[in-house]
């Protein structure tokens, strides 16, 4: 009963499946372009911000008052 259960459900996935609008290969290629490019820009961001932090703390550290 069990296999029959599995076999029903892999035809369904298969006639899900069968529905989806994949992307096109050039779609896909400015996508990746897209999300790389962000993530480069989000680092850079992140970089600046820890190096302005770590800057303060430092100054703030080895100040004589």
């Amino acid at each position: 009963m069990a296999i029959g259960k599995g076999i029903k459900f892999a035809r369904e996935v298969r006639a899900e499946v069968s529905k989806i609008t994949w992307p096109k290969l050039r779609e896909t290629r400015v996508m990746t372009l897209m999300v790389l490019v962000l993530v480069v820009l989000v680092a850079l961001y992140l970089l600046a911000i820890d190096a302005t932090i770590s800057t303060a703390m430092n100054w703030l550290f080895t100040v004589k008052w």
